[in-house]
């Protein structure tokens, strides 16, 4: 029996030191395998034998801007994911000299051959070419040397003549009177007057409007409106206080006529109100920033609601078509068919009377859809769109419906891209199409095909010069300004809220000034000061009016315009560059607190140019989580300490630590809960080093010395512009665009005009 006990200790000694020599061997061999080997061991289930990503698991290549260092200490800490000590050391060094060397930073090994896809026209781009294709025969609206404000005639009454005598001519500010029981002005009759206001409206975002009329009396309200029944009709006096309402679509950047009529007869007291509820915001009486004197022709705007675009890919694409876009769009066009027969006569430029009547209508309808489709119209198509249509027995307003139904039905309307995919040699009608949609959103207009008719569209100076051209229409700054709301993530649909326990005075009424602090400051800089890329990020001027002032503590000049708003030096309001705008700062912070990591993302990306990779799972943060004498900055670094969030939090802590001397309103603070602010943060730089930063000036200093910024904004703005990769046009020349921003020999919205015109002529020979 003992016998047999020590011979199975003995087997059990020999088992257990097989199984040790066995590991040790196996450790052995695993020190000595190579980085390949190493990768294909742990790494190749998730990143592919390539590191072309596998679906599930990592889909994106390997490849990114750390330097080697930063890799080394990642994956030592972190990889692989289900088991990370399996790779530590010297192993965790050879994977990443093999993925470094072989991938890492060869971005090129997975570019796949990208062209220009067909798609639909966006939401933006369909409502922008109706209302455009309407403005070639009615004018395009404009405004010419704009004075604020309206138009506003003052008339004595008497019986049913309204307007029985001018007594007075000027030009109103805002409709905000209360005139009580007394006359406007010297003369009047206090009993029985009215006034007439007229002129523009021109909104900044696209979107619904709703205006509302407040007033005892009896009134009238005209938008974008110039027959039939007006957008708010209550012309019978009543007597007693009553507000009306009413919404329209209205496409950002564009002129709309704007008319108000007020009658009061007898009642007791006389008092109006003009106010508007815009997109994103709160009601408001009218700003005066948004009224100009100079009255415009109106303009063709669908109604219908479209089912929002693919944005996947970070930008606008028109890949969505399902039965519930096409079911919207055939109502839009329904509408503009209907539109177009009743307004035959108009457009067409004839009336009843005329007895080339048909023959004119006939000319319309050919315009119009060559216009429609971008070109000429062959003798099969000039048959089929619109000669088959006006037969003998149809009248005319029913054929002028058909062939608006069926030219905009069609796919050469509703897909841009259609004529450049469809021929082999790019055309002037090509390049024509692109620039216009890659400028305007739009279509090309008239003075485009008249040149193209003329042969004058073929050398590189006469395209120059339309796209210069095309650059100062207001629909290219349009286009460009929402551009940058996206840019800057402000389309979200609402403003920033704070707290009232914590911030009582941020009102909303005062996030639409910092709102409109904010755009009004980039269509100075873009537009009318030209500035370049680095004035942009510096930001040396901040718009402001009397609450922002109040609110932020500076001086208010009382010099101000009639909107309300001066420019002021950035530093005296505590700011030092874009980052530092406080509708910004408020945007990325939470109802009570600030957020260093929502703010250290938007800066990580937008103003310093860094690649961030999406968080493998998503972590909450519950302020109840934490000790509450900790500041934010405690917090959050605590909750982002596990190395797998550190390969990105390094960068976004960083950032986000140097913006915490301002509160979540984006107001200078110095201390949080009585413990001073510490700004100091080690930031990684693109070449792993690390950098001591002491604010957000720091910060901005470090943006002005990288190239990544203005890269990672020119190739946004390529795919917002175009809707299409950058990567689908030989002839954009990304880096050779970066590079003259970075030394300055273009101007932002200069940049905006070549890179429309390097992807409209992609492909297209010029004539010497």
């Amino acid at each position: 029996m003992l016998v047999d006990r020590q011979r199975s200790r003995q087997g059990a000694v020999l088992w257990i030191a097989a199984f040790l020599w066995a590991d040790l061997t196996c450790h052995s061999k695993e020190a000595s395998l190579s980085g390949k080997e190493l990768f294909s061991k742990h790494c190749m289930e998730c990143h592919g034998d390539r590191g072309q990503g596998v679906a599930d698991e990592y889909g994106k290549p390997l490849i990114g801007e750390w330097p080697i260092e930063k890799l080394v200490r990642y994956v030592d800490k972190t990889m692989p994911d289900y088991k990370p000590e399996l790779v530590k050391g010297k192993d965790a060094e050879a994977v990443v000299r093999f993925v470094f060397e072989t991938f890492y930073r060869k971005p090129e090994l997975f570019r796949k051959e990208s062209k220009v896809q067909l798609a639909r026209l966006t939401n933006r781009q369909f409502r922008q070419s109706l209302s455009d294709l309407f403005a070639q025969f009615e004018g395009q609206p404009r405004l010419t040397d704009p004075e604020p404000g309206l138009k506003a005639k003052y008339y004595n009454a008497e019986g049913m003549n309204k307007k029985k005598k001018m007594q007075l001519e000027r030009i109103d500010r805002l409709i905000r009177f209360d005139f009580g029981g007394e006359a406007p002005a010297k003369g009047m009759n206090p009993k029985k007057f009215s006034i007439y206001w007229e002129g523009s409206l021109m909104p900044r975002e696209t979107g619904w409007y709703e205006f509302f009329v407040r007033s005892p009396n009896g009134f009238a309200l005209r938008v974008n409106k110039p027959d039939g029944l007006p957008t708010i009709d209550e012309k019978v006096t009543a007597g007693k206080m009553r507000e009306t309402r009413a919404k329209t679509f209205l496409l950002g950047g564009r002129p709309y006529p704007l008319r108000l009529e007020y009658y009061k007869f007898d009642d007791p007291n006389a008092s109006i109100e003009l106010s508007w509820k815009p997109p994103i915001g709160e009601k408001e009486i009218l700003p005066t920033e948004f009224l100009f004197t100079t009255m415009v022709t109106h303009s063709f705007v669908s109604k219908q609601n479209l089912p929002p675009d693919d944005y996947s890919h970070g930008y606008e694409r028109g890949i969505q078509v399902d039965d519930t876009w096409d079911e919207a769009v055939t109502f839009a066009i329904l509408e503009a068919a209907e539109y177009a027969g009743e307004r035959m006569d108009r457009l067409a430029r004839t009336n009843d009377k005329d007895v080339n009547r048909r023959e004119k209508t006939i000319d319309f309808a050919k315009s119009f859809v060559r216009f429609a489709f971008r070109e000429k119209l062959s003798k099969e198509e000039l048959e089929f769109f619109i000669e088959s249509r006006f037969r003998d027995s149809t009248p005319l307003q029913s054929s002028v419906e058909k062939v608006v139904l069926m030219a905009l039905k069609s796919p050469r309307f509703l897909y841009p891209e259609w004529q450049a995919l469809a021929k082999e040699e790019k055309d002037p009608f090509v390049v024509a199409g692109r620039l216009a949609l890659y400028l305007w959103d739009s279509i090309p207009d008239k003075r485009m095909h008249q040149l193209i008719d003329k042969n004058q569209l073929h050398k590189k100076w006469h395209l120059e010069g339309q796209a210069n051209r095309m650059l100062e229409d207001p629909r290219s700054k349009s286009k460009f300004n929402d551009f940058m709301l996206h840019w800057l993530e402000l389309d979200a649909r609402e403003l920033p809220t704070k707290s009232p326990k914590v911030h009582s005075e941020f009102t909303s009424a005062l996030a639409m000034d910092l709102r409109r602090s904010l755009l009004r400051w980039i269509e100075k800089a873009v537009w009318e000061d030209k500035s370049d890329w680095q004035e942009f990020l510096r930001m040396p001027k901040m718009e402001c009016n009397k609450p922002i002032a109040k609110y932020y503590g500076v001086a208010y000049p009382e010099d101000q315009n009639v909107s309300g708003f001066v420019s002021l030096d950035a530093s005296k309001l505590g700011r030092n560059g874009l980052h530092t705008h406080p509708y910004l700062l408020a945007s990325h912070s939470y109802s009570e607190q600030s957020s260093p990591i929502h703010r250290g993302v938007f800066a990580s990306r937008k103003i310093l140019g860094r690649t961030l990779r999406p968080p493998k799972e998503a972590v909450s943060f519950r302020n109840a989580d934490f000790d509450p004498k900790w500041t934010m900055r405690q917090k959050v670094t605590n909750l982002t300490k596990p190395a797998n969030c550190m390969s990105c939090h390094d960068l976004i802590n960083a950032t986000g630590f140097t913006l915490e001397g301002f509160d979540s309103t984006g107001r200078i603070r110095k201390s949080i809960a009585g413990k001073p602010i510490d700004l100091e943060v080690e930031y990684p730089d693109e070449e792993g080093n690390d950098r001591k930063l002491k604010g957000p000036a720091d910060l901005l200093e470090l943006a002005l010395k990288s190239s990544k910024p203005s890269k990672s904004f020119v190739e946004d703005l390529c795919k917002h512009l175009a809707k299409q990769p950058h990567s689908s046009y030989d002839g954009l020349k990304i880096n050779e665009l970066t590079e003259m921003l970075n030394e300055k020999k273009v101007s932002l919205s200069s940049i905006y005009m070549h890179i429309a015109l390097q992807a409209a002529t992609d492909g297209f020979a010029f004539k010497p």
